[in-house]
């Protein structure tokens, strides 16, 4: 009920009017949480991952998509990368043999965890979906055990945790 034919995506639908949204987030893409999506809406969904207007970049999954307004505000939840979101994500791809938009998924996930990990030794509440920093903002805590959440997908994508959704 949530796929739009013409724009080749599912969309949420706002509770308080009930129409859809037309502000992607990563929640788009938790339909694949369904194993009853037919093949050919897979690769028009995997066309917003890896559109650079959208969602593409260096740091992985923005929580509002690139081309909105918000995005460059890059606090909280207005573009900020939060790593539950792309655990989620990553979880409802399993299962879609998507297998370059989840190796991607991980490798980037891996790099942002590792990014002020290396440097820092803290783990952030979330992150600069331009930068990859946590340390960028205030309201970003660096000690939030969620983001380990970026190093379990990693793990999970090289075997070393066993996959959760099959």
């Amino acid at each position: 009920e949530l796929w739009n034919e013409e724009q080749g995506f599912y969309f949420n639908r706002r509770t308080d009017t009930g129409e859809f949204s037309q502000v992607l987030s990563p929640t788009n893409f938790y339909a694949l949480f369904s194993r009853q999506i037919p093949r050919e809406r897979l690769k028009r969904i995997e066309a917003y991952y890896f559109d650079p207007e959208v969602f593409y970049g260096d740091w992985m999954i923005p929580s509002v998509m690139r081309c909105h307004p918000a995005f460059q505000e890059q606090d909280y939840w207005r573009g900020r990368i939060w790593a539950p979101l792309n655990f989620l994500v990553y979880l409802a791809l399993q299962g879609h043999n998507m297998l370059s938009m989840q190796h991607d998924l991980a490798s980037k996930s891996k790099s942002l965890f590792l990014k002020e990990w290396l440097e820092y030794r803290h783990i952030h509440e979330n992150y600069s979906a331009i930068t990859g920093e946590g340390c960028d903002k205030k309201n970003s805590d660096r000690f939030y055990h969620w983001g380990a959440l970026l190093a379990i997908i990693w793990l999970m994508e090289c075997g070393e945790v066993p996959p959760i959704m099959n």
